[in-house]
Parts: structure tokens; C-alpha cells; sequence
């Protein structure tokens, strides 16, 4: 962290201020010390001051001491059992990773601050303000052309284009013409379907009369043309009342052998081993025909091209989809309620797999700091609360050597 940083500046002089007053303290006591036993052989009510003085004067310094040994050298001399948490920063910090690993970094400890911080209703919540979908679907756009040109356009284009090569390959095409067909007679849907193309015929024929004579006349010269007429007219009317019989009739001959025509073929679709080599040498020669690689890679440019263009809707559409997704959580508590308890299972999970890699890393920090670095860190962070040990130990010091002054002059006197 940055000596710069206003709040690690603020520690620094909160440390430093701190130091100044236990050690100001301590000269104080020194300063009573020397004027008790200066003066003391003419005033010796002195001896009261002295042994205050003299008290407090070695609290300080007994605390000074202990306080100074738990971070540095004290004075830099290499006293034993000095530097305690430098020297043992390795141990520390494999306690640290093994304490918060075993206490803290449990799946019980993580799904139940999960329950407690409702993370999913949160975001459902923040969700539901317009503002805040509109910035999260502007960071999303944004991030979107970055994205698409990090991706290699050569390998998407080939997989996308194996996938849908593969997909076509292993179309069973007659097996899949035969179920349609099979939906198709389900029903009696086919019948509807005879019923609308007869009504076609119907009409095509009705409003082609003078095409079909011509026709007629064209193949039967030699005859006049009001009889080619007459037999035309005869056999337009006479299919349209055909027609219309079929479609009046639901049981009409025409129609069951439309009927038992259609099953037969879906049947041999299923079976027969010809119309499926057939099936296969169609799909064959479509593929050939469709070249999925070069319709991929247009399909995949046009689609970069149309998600990074200024007018590109995208940005509207995951709004949309965030407020959907917002609304469905806040209305539908039995969603909600399996999103908790999946990403309670995934936290679980993760926490389960790498708590022990977060204490090894706790571990491994530690162990990479620097001897001087691990005291100064921890100091800046504990000290200014140590340093009330320091005026503590002096005040109370002076106080025990008060009251042992007062008991040995009890003594005395009573001796």
C-alpha cells in the first residue's frame, strides 16, 4: 500500500502521536525521580515521590520493552525472544490460513451468510430500478465489440460450421419425413389437407376453362371447336362436381384411398431401405449445394456486424431481459427460492474445494513479506492501541510503588 494513502498517513501520525505521549510519560517519571532524590534528604516526604517515580519509571520501560519486542530488535541488539511476530511470521501466517480455513471458510459458515445477505432478492431489487439496468446494459454493450474482436472470426466461422455440417449429416431424413407425415395423418389432419387442395383444384379449374380448351384444341385439331367446347365444359363440370362430392362426403372412396395412400408411405419411409438411399443422396446433394461453411462464416459476420452497429438493439434488449428477469424473481417465490438454493449449493461447493487453497494463500503472503516489513505492517495497525500498555504499565507502576511504599513504612512503624 502507498505511503500516500490518507488513511495509512492517518495511522502513521496516530502512531507516532501515541509514541511520543508513553515516552514523554516516561520522561516525566525520570524527571520526578531526579527531583525526589535531589531534594528528598530536605523534604522527606519526598520518599513518597521517589518510590512513585521509581515505580513508574520501571513499568514503563518493562513495557516499553515488551511492546517494542513483539514487532522489532529493541535498541536493534539481538536479544533473545525479541521480534517475536517477524521471526514467527511463517508459523503465524500457516495458523492464520489453518484458522480461517477451518473456522470461517466453512460451507455451513458461507451458505449461512449467503441466507442471511439474500444476495438473489438484493439483486432482483437493484435490478428493478430502471437506472441501474440501464448502466449495467451499457457496460454490457460496451464490453460486447471487445469481446467479438478478442474472438478468432476464422475459428468461430469453422465451428460454427462443423457443428451445423455435423448436425445435417446425422439428420435421418427419411425418418424424419415420415414422422412429419406421421403428425400430418394424426387426427385425420390429412383429410383437412385434402379438403383445402380440392377446394384449388376447384377453382383453378373453374377460372381456367378457356386455357384448358385451348390446350384440348391444340391436341385434337381435326375436331370442330364447339364440340372441343362442349367436351371440355362436360369434363370441367363434371370434375368440380367430383370435387365437391369428395368434400361433402367424409367417407368418399377418393378420400380412403387418399388415406390408405398416405400411410403406406409413411410406412415405407420408416422401412424401405430405397426411399432412405434416396433421402440420403438428397440431403447429400443439399449440403453440397447449401456450403454451411461459407453460409456460416456470412451468418457469423453479419452477426458481429449487426451487434456492434450504433442502432444495434442489443443494448435495449438486455434491459429487457434484466427487467424480466427482475420481475420473475421479485413475483415467483418458488424461483427464487431454487436460484437461492443453487447458488447456495455452488458457494458450498466452491468454498468446500478452495478454502484450503485460500489458506495456503494466506500462508504464502505471509511468508513472502519482509522481516522488517511483516513489525512495521502489524505495528501500524495494533501499535497505537500497544502504546496505552506503555502509559498504562507507567501509571499503574507508579501505583504499586506507592502502595509497597506505604506497606513498608506500615511495616516500620508497626516494627
Amino acid at each position: 500500500m502507498s505511503t500516500l494513502d490518507p488513511r495509512l498517513a492517518a495511522k502513521r501520525s496516530g502512531l507516532r502521536r501515541m509514541r511520543w505521549l508513553a515516552t514523554g510519560l516516561l520522561l516525566l517519571m525520570l524527571l520526578l525521580l531526579g527531583l525526589g532524590l535531589a531534594f528528598r534528604v530536605r523534604w522527606p516526604a519526598l520518599d513518597w515521590l521517589v518510590a512513585f517515580a521509581e515505580a513508574g519509571t520501571v513499568g514503563a520501560v518493562a513495557d516499553w520493552f515488551a511492546v517494542v519486542a513483539l514487532f522489532r530488535r529493541p535498541l536493534g541488539l539481538p536479544i533473545p525472544h525479541t521480534a517475536l511476530i517477524p521471526r514467527n511470521k511463517d508459523r503465524i501466517g500457516a495458523e492464520l490460513g489453518r484458522f480461517i480455513e477451518q473456522h470461517f471458510l466453512t460451507p455451513e459458515n458461507v451458505t449461512a451468510k449467503l441466507a442471511e445477505l439474500d444476495p438473489v432478492g438484493r439483486g432482483a431489487r437493484w435490478l428493478s430500478l430502471p437506472a441501474n439496468r440501464g448502466r449495467v446494459a451499457v457496460r454490457l454493450r460496451e464490453a460486447l465489440p471487445v469481446l467479438l474482436d478478442a474472438l478468432d472470426d476464422a475459428e468461430i466461422e469453422r465451428l460454427i460450421g462443423d457443428a451445423v455440417t455435423r448436425r445435417l449429416e446425422a439428420l435421418d431424413l427419411a425418418r424424419l419425413s415420415g414422422a412429419a407425415l406421421d403428425f400430418v395423418t394424426e387426427d385425420q389432419r390429412h383429410q383437412a389437407l385434402l379438403d383445402h387442395v380440392l377446394v384449388l383444384i376447384a377453382g383453378w379449374l373453374d377460372r381456367n376453362r378457356m386455357l384448358i380448351l385451348t390446350k384440348f384444341g391444340e391436341q385434337s385439331s381435326l375436331t370442330p371447336r364447339f364440340v372441343d367446347g362442349y367436351i371440355v365444359k362436360r369434363f370441367v363440370d363434371g370434375m368440380i362436381n367430383l370435387i365437391g362430392e369428395v368434400a361433402e362426403t367424409p367417407h368418399h372412396e377418393i378420400r380412403q384411398r387418399f388415406d390408405r395412400a398416405v400411410r403406406e408411405f409413411v410406412g415405407r419411409l420408416a422401412t424401405d431401405e430405397d426411399f432412405r438411399a434416396r433421402a440420403e443422396a438428397v440431403k447429400r446433394e443439399a449440403l453440397r449445394l447449401m456450403a454451411p461453411d461459407k453460409f456460416t462464416a456470412s451468418l457469423w459476420r453479419e452477426l458481429k456486424r449487426h451487434l456492434v452497429e450504433p442502432a444495434s438493439p442489443v443494448e435495449a434488449q438486455i434491459d429487457q431481459a434484466l427487467g424480466r428477469l427482475a420481475r420473475a424473481l421479485r413475483e415467483d417465490a418458488a424461483l427464487k427460492a431454487r436460484i437461492d438454493r443453487a447458488v447456495a449449493r455452488v458457494a458450498g461447493a466452491l468454498t468446500g474445494r478452495f478454502r484450503h487453497q485460500v489458506g495456503s494463500l494466506i500462508a504464502d503472503v505471509v511468508r513472502r513479506w519482509d522481516f522488517r516489513e511483516v513489525g512495521d505492517r502489524l505495528e501500524l495497525e495494533v501499535g497505537r492501541d500497544l502504546q496505552f500498555i506503555r502509559l498504562n504499565g507507567t501509571i499503574v507502576g507508579g501505583l504499586v510503588g506507592l502502595a509497597l511504599h506505604g506497606l513498608l513504612h506500615l511495616v516500620g512503624a508497626a516494627g
